[in-house]
């Protein structure tokens, strides 16, 4: 009896014992489904939030990007509003208009600047105003007088050779870039856009759709490169939906305008110089230039006694730069400047006790001559300066100053001739 139950007892001891192996192997078995369960829900939460993230990020950028063409239109627009003024106004962009450039008074027209195409076209070029020094030729710096442009012009020294370069005018063509001085053209379109982009960026459209817009005020950068002018603009602008309250914000703005602004430029600035430098420089005939012609408007603003001023128009077109689908101009004025007589070597002359002196006698074969730096058409006069200027005398004094003059319709230059009685 006590065999039997010993082995009784050893049988329940392994059935309990595999009894508990299965709870342990179902208990992990639960275990390990309700982790994996967890995890994969852990997951597919992760997945829907990211989705759910990604798409609110989507939906943000399509609600700002109809506000960041809109602003780029703008800064495209204002690009080319300001190469406009600058192109029909002589280089500049005045405080009024955005730019840099105090506005000259209405009544300094013709001389500060010249009204054309209903612009305040600026001069680029102005009459020599000190006296200079160029190639050991030393230049007046007064029209109406008898050493203009030098005393024995256009013969050097010795009257060995004639010369025709000299000081003839001032540049005041402005800088290009800031980096060449003040009020340059890079300047001045960048002070325009950053004080008219308030004006052009009307958000109220955006409002009615009940989104909210902020803009502070802009930092423009244009680089006038070759070919192209490159315009980047940092505008800090917040954009709030009303009902949402969800916002974004908007900063870098860019678009690029094909004009060859910087080719224009030194073409413009090279004819300039040509122009003050050398009296037979013709503008109206200067050679063209990789589809960049010139064209002068003779005397658009003609002489006026009251400011006594003229000037001309020039106007330089360039047919592979369009805005707004026309050929991109610039267009300055040119002060005048006064014509040059040449040199009349034989200056004093003798002649009998009451002999009629003219000016086929005094000038003794002399044909006058005299240049232009504006190309105008030129006027001679030789009078005696008695009262009443007549144009011959009779010398019946011991000596009669004759003049020569030659005039552009509004200034002038001379010589003297001292006639004497042998």
């Amino acid at each position: 009896m006590a065999g039997l139950n010993l082995e009784a007892k050893a049988g329940m001891s392994k059935a309990s014992a595999r009894s508990q192996v299965t709870m342990l192997l179902i208990i992990g078995l639960l275990l390990f489904i309700v982790v994996s369960l967890v995890l994969y829900l852990s997951k597919s939460a992760i997945k829907k939030n990211t989705q759910q993230s990604i798409k609110k990020v989507q939906e943000t950028a399509l609600e700002t990007s109809p506000i960041k063409e809109f602003v780029v239109k703008c800064l495209d627009k204002l690009t080319k509003d300001s190469l406009i003024l600058l192109g029909n106004q002589g280089g500049v962009i005045y405080k009024g208009q955005g730019g840099v450039t105090l506005a000259p008074p209405k009544t300094s027209e013709g001389m500060l600047f010249v009204k054309y195409n209903n612009y305040n076209v600026s001069y680029n070029i102005m009459p020599p105003s000190f006296a200079a020094a160029y190639d050991d030729i030393s230049y007046s710096s007064n029209t109406n007088n008898g050493d203009y442009p030098w005393k024995i012009f256009p013969y050097t020294e010795r009257y060995a050779n004639e010369k025709f370069e000299g000081y003839f005018g001032i540049s005041y063509l402005p800088p290009i870039n800031s980096s060449e001085g003040p009020h340059s053209f890079q300047d001045q379109m960048e002070s325009f856009i950053n004080n008219n982009m308030a004006a052009c960026a009307n958000f109220n459209i955006f409002k009615e759709q009940g989104i909210n817009v902020a803009m502070k005020k802009p930092n423009t950068t244009v680089i006038i490169g070759s070919g192209d002018i490159s315009v980047k603009s940092k505008i800090p602008i917040t954009i709030t939906d009303a009902k949402t309250k969800e916002s974004s914000q908007l900063s870098e703005f860019s678009t690029n305008v094909n004009v060859r602004l910087k080719e224009i430029y030194f073409f413009a600035k090279n004819l300039i110089r040509n122009d003050t430098r050398s009296i037979k420089f013709d503008m109206g005939n200067a050679e063209n230039r990789d589809f960049m012609t010139v064209a002068v408007v003779k005397n658009e603003y003609p002489y006026n006694d009251e400011t006594k001023a003229k000037a001309d128009i020039i106007i330089i077109t360039d047919q592979k730069s369009l805005v707004n689908g026309r050929q991109f101009q610039y267009i300055f004025a040119r002060k005048n400047r006064a014509p040059a007589l040449y040199y009349i070597i034989n200056n004093v002359v003798e002649f009998d006790a009451d002999e009629l002196i003219d000016e086929s006698k005094l000038l003794q074969g002399y044909q006058k001559n005299a240049e232009d730096p504006d190309e105008d058409q030129l006027s001679y006069s030789v009078y005696a300066q008695l009262p009443g200027n007549p144009e011959s005398a009779i010398l019946d004094q011991p000596s009669i100053t004759f003049r020569v003059e030659v005039a552009d319709g509004a200034l002038k230059d001379w010589q003297e001739i001292f006639v004497k009685r042998k």
